[in-house]
């Protein structure tokens, strides 16, 4: 602004207004305390995202659909981005109709990112069923899953006591 106008209007100075603004922005958030708590929040949202991972089996196939999605989107994306420049370029009259087919490049683009995550989204939703009803069939049978050897059950231990007082 000018001098004039800070006159007329009676502002403080540019410059004196930014330093301002600037020490009240760092009284407020200390960048140390700021940086801490998006760390920790980092840290946490990977951890569970690793666990969230390692609980999935992997599944195989999709990277081929994957590829071809992707592809499909940066073409549909590099189209729009030369129809909007083509468009551009153009008289008035004809810009209309590039502009609509950019529009749906645009929209062929979107569509292809979207189907790509809704379908790893089912396969994670199957993946999911899958492991509940893994589990469900197998407590059905009474056996329990852990880790380490079963040397014996219950009655072979009370049994083992018995034998041993009998011996005494």
């Amino acid at each position: 602004m000018t001098r004039k106008l800070e006159e007329e209007l009676n502002l403080p100075p540019l410059k004196e207004a930014i330093e301002e603004i600037q020490e009240e922005i760092k009284e407020d958030v200390t960048p140390s305390d700021a940086l801490t708590v998006e760390r920790e929040e980092i840290f946490t949202a990977l951890k569970a995202a690793d666990k969230i991972d390692q609980a999935l089996p992997t599944v195989r196939g999709l990277e081929t659909n994957d590829v071809d999605m992707d592809s499909y989107s940066n073409q549909a994306e590099q189209a729009f981005k030369d129809l909007m420049d083509l468009g551009m370029n153009v008289e008035a009259r004809h810009a209309g109709d590039i502009f609509a087919a950019a529009q749906r490049m645009l929209k062929n683009a979107i569509e292809a990112k979207t189907s790509k995550t809704e379908k790893k989204l089912k396969m994670i939703e199957l993946q999911l069923k899958k492991m509940k009803l893994d589990q469900t069939q197998k407590t059905d049978d009474g056996t329990i899953e852990g880790e380490g050897y079963v040397i014996a059950d219950r009655n072979d231990i009370l049994k083992s006591f018995i034998d041993k007082e009998n011996d005494k």
